[in-house]
This record gives structure tokens, sequence and C-alpha cells, in this order.
């Protein structure tokens, strides 16, 4: 019991006196860190979504008539699984050594003969029949390797292979997978399974909800102002909130083939595996109905329009907008710029051209700063994919996005000097403070996308950068004491 609940290296896989016995590596749950018949769901629904339509009269037959019509409906690339990479290069590792490394599996041949092929990694290919029960796998290994075998699983299902093998091995195994396996005396933990409630937080990202303040915007900006008027924006930037995170998930399970070729997308939950992809439609279902409901009960229907009109330009912008050049920017920048107008309307406040003008420039730089990142990441002059630039691009892209900044500071710099400040603030002047700020803001942003010392997310990389949130806190500061300032202040500054 004690080495199942201690978790062993992959090292543990290259003892020099094992040589002599072939590994065995599962291929669902094991090599690939997702379970194949999720996988393949998830395909249909992204690639033929009017045949996905079909699978509730498909379960009807049972649960394999289910698996082989989704199996004859889509088609796995091997190119584009979340593989175990630390489990790979262990396995190449004891190849080297010369050892034998084989691949199990019992649901699809074909898919993995097409990953021992991609990999180059396997000496052969076992297939079990599914119908045969979980002892299948071991009695074809035992009957292929009467001198012994190792054994590589992650779940209870691989206990009648683990029980035969001389040494056995947990991959991402499951609490409740090591536990019941505990009484296996050879078998050692070399990894266990993320949590999928932190996947699950991670895959929503609360840390992007932060840019629904922009909702609030309108309310904190308002001539007067009502605990009811700010109330109203906290809500509405809360059903923003859960819509966004409903397209998030819309958006990763629509780019997962290229998340996974990714350098940092790779990471995320359903890329990895560390969410199992059939769980994305119910929770991308779920995230909008809890939207929706929220609006619909306590905010003004012409909210619910934005909402609505938000999320269908989301969808739209994954589904293709976002392969368009110059409009996937805009696109972008108008979606930021959205938030604010719907934060007008719940909280019933009027939303000055001067503030929808400010915000469209800036954000159509950042949008730029986002594509400029993933251009330099480029490694030769090839296309970024699913969008519509190339790296040499990188000029003009650095050019309208810097000058895109600068335009939304001009902006600002002309509303300082406008009718509508001067009613508003008690000290106007003090505005001039921001242009600086903003102005500092927007350059290092620039400078260190060029350096490719920021992430991909300009707005992501701002909001845990200490630089940008001091910017931000002394911008929020200098507006406050401009609105409200001291009479003794007044008369001081006078």
């Amino acid at each position: 019991m004690l080495r199942m609940r201690t978790e062993a290296s992959f090292d543990a896989l290259h003892d020099p006196t094992d040589l002599a016995r072939p590994v065995c590596v599962a291929l669902e749950g094991t090599l690939v860190a997702t379970e194949l018949f999720s996988e393949r769901v998830a395909l249909l629904f992204r690639q033929r979504p009017w045949v996905a339509l079909a699978l509730p009269f498909w379960m009807l037959s049972g649960p394999d008539r289910l698996k082989r019509r989704v199996a004859q409906s889509s088609k796995l690339d091997a190119a584009f699984l979340p593989y175990r990479r630390p489990l790979i290069a262990s396995l190449q590792a004891c190849r080297d050594a010369g050892r034998k490394v084989v691949l199990t599996a019992s649901a699809d041949l074909e898919l993995a003969e097409r990953v021992a092929s991609h990999l180059g990694l396997f000496d052969a290919v076992y297939f079990s029949d599914p119908a045969a029960g979980a002892s299948a796998t071991a009695e074809s290994l035992k009957a292929a390797f009467p001198q012994g075998f190792d054994y590589i699983g992650h779940s209870v299902a691989d206990r009648p292979a683990l029980t035969s093998a001389a040494r056995g091995f947990l991959v991402g195994a499951a609490p409740g997978a090591a536990s019941a396996l505990g009484d296996l005396k050879q078998v050692q933990v070399l990894s266990r399974r993320p949590s999928v409630l932190r996947a699950l937080i991670k895959e929503l990202r609360p840390h992007q909800w932060a840019k629904n303040a922009l909702v609030v915007v309108p309310a904190m900006l308002a001539d007067t102002h009502s605990l009811a008027t700010i109330g109203y924006g906290i809500l509405a930037a809360g059903t923003f909130s859960l819509c966004a995170s409903a397209g998030y998930v819309f958006n990763d399970l629509l780019d997962l083939d290229a998340d996974r070729i990714h350098p940092s997308k790779a990471k995320r939950p359903f890329a990895s595996g560390a969410l199992p992809t059939i769980f994305g439609f119910p929770i991308f279902f779920g995230l909008l109905l809890l939207s929706f409901a929220l609006a619909v009960m306590f905010l003004p229907n012409a909210f619910v329009t934005m909402l609505a009109l938000y999320f269908v330009g989301t969808v739209s912008y994954s589904l293709y907008l976002k392969r368009l050049l110059l409009l996937d920017v805009l696109v972008l920048a108008g979606l930021y710029t959205h938030r604010i107008l719907a934060g007008g309307i719940a909280s019933s406040v009027r939303v000055s051209a001067w503030l929808l003008g400010f915000s469209m420039f800036l954000f159509t730089s950042l949008a730029f700063a986002k594509r400029f990142v993933e251009l330099h990441a480029l490694a030769n002059d090839e296309q970024v994919k699913n969008r519509g630039y190339s790296r040499v691009d990188l000029p003009m892209v650095t050019g309208m996005g810097t000058a895109s900044g600068y335009v939304a500071a001009l902006v600002f710099m002309l509303y300082v000097d406008s009718s509508t400040v001067r009613a508003a603030y008690r000290e106007p002047g003090l505005l001039w403070l921001v242009l600086p700020a903003l102005l500092y803001w927007l350059g290092r942003i620039w400078l260190l996308a060029g350096r490719g010392q920021m992430q991909e997310d300009p707005v992501k990389f701002a909001l845990s950068d200490r630089k940008s949130l001091t910017c931000v806190a002394l911008i929020g500061a200098v507006v406050v004491t401009a609105r409200f300032t001291p009479l003794w202040l007044v008369e001081l500054l006078r």
C-alpha cells in the first residue's frame, strides 16, 4: 500500500534488469491523456454538427453500437491527440536501451496503428476486442510474452493486465484508481490525473472576467451615483462573464487541433486532456443558459438583446471572423466597446461618443498587439494557423497597432478639453496627468511585445504585470481626484 501512495518518477521504467521484458502501454487514457470516444464526439460536433444531432437516437441502440456509429462518423487525426510527452520520452529511452515497446488497444485498431506510425516508437501493436471483456488484453499479452512483461495503464479497467504484469505502472491515475489498485504490490504510480475541478476553473478563465469591468464603467462615470445603478452594472458584468466563459469553452473545442500543436495553448484543459472533451458542450450550454436567465429576470430587454449580440459576435469570431485579415482585429475591439454600450443600457446611463471612440482605438491597438505576438513567435515566413496573417505582415501590424494606441491617447486629450469634461469634473485640468501614464503603458506594451517578453494576450498580461496595474491605479486615482476634488485643492490649483 505504501508504494501506491508514493508517486515514482518515469525513471522507474529504466531499470537495466528489465531489458529482457517488453514494456506494454495502453493507448486510451494512458499514452493519450483522454478517452477516444469523447474525442470523437467533440470532433463530430466540430466538423459535422448536423450528424451530431443524431447522437440521442444512436444512444437508444446501446453503448457498443453508439461507439461504432460515432467512430464511423468521425476520423481522429493521430497528429492532434493529447499525448503524454514525459511518458513518450521515457518509452523512447527504453527502446534506445534495447527494450521492446508495445502499444495495446481495445477500442480502435486502425487508430492505434496510425498512432504507432505517427510516433515511430512501437515495435508492435496488440489489439483485443472490447466485447471480450477487460481480461482480453491480459490474456493476449501473456500468450505473446510468456517470459513476462511490464504494463502501463491508468485506471481500474487495467487491473487484469496489471495483475499479470511483472511490474505495473499507473500514469495519469485518478485518486480512486490508485486506491482501488493499492493491493497490487508490483504497481507504482508514475503520475496522477490533474484535478478535474481545477481544470474546469482554468477553462472558465475567471481572470478574463476582469475585462467585463468595462460593463460597470458607465455606472461609475454617471453624473449621479446610486447603489441600484452600480448594482445593475455589476450584475450585467456577471452575465457577460458567464457568456464569455461559454465562448471560451466553445472556442477551445473548435480550436482543439490547433491548440495541441501550439507551444502554450497545448496546456489548456481540453487540449491537454486534463478536462474531458465530452464535458465541453454541456458546460457550454449550462453557462449560456445561466447567463441569459439572469439577464432576462433582472435586466432590461434591451440589455438581453445586447448580450445576445455579444454572444453572436463571439461565436461568429470563433467560427469564421478570426480568419479574416484586419476584420478579426476590428471585431475584437468592437466586442470590448460593445461591453461599454451594454453596461450603459443595463445601468440606464448615457455613454458618450468620446468614451466609445477612445475604447475602439485603444482595444484595436491591443488586438494588433495580440496578433504581433503570434507572428513574432513564428520561426519563418509562414501563416498563423486559423488566422489571415503571415510573418511578413509584422511591420504593418506594428505600424497600425501603435498608431491606433496613440490615436486613442489623442481622443482622450481632445476629451479633456471638451465641454463634457468641464460639466462633469470639478477640476478637469488634473486629467492631463492621465496622458503620460497612458502613453507610457501603451509604449511599454509594444516594446515588450517586440522583445518577446509578453504573453499572447496583452490584456491578460496587463492583469498580472505590476507596472501595468500601477498605471491603472494611478489613472483611476487621477480620475477620482479630478471628479471629486476637495474645495481646498480647487482653490489651491487656481
